[in-house]
């Protein structure tokens, strides 16, 4: 039997769902959506960044 999802489990497969979804719709309107060019390692440096600037 398998376990039962915790919440952020939950909160996490709904995302990957909904955007699985948006882009599937996306492509059958035709439209071609670039992925982020920021990866993690950035996306990290940039939140410090941002954090250092309003004292949080």
């Amino acid at each position: 039997m398998p376990a039962k999802l915790t919440d952020k489990q939950k909160v996490t497969l709904w995302q990957q769902h909904r955007l699985a979804n948006f882009l599937a719709s996306c492509r059958l309107e035709g439209l071609q959506l670039a992925e982020p060019a920021a990866g993690d390692q950035t996306a990290e440096q940039r939140l410090d960044a941002l954090r250092r600037q309003y004292g949080r």
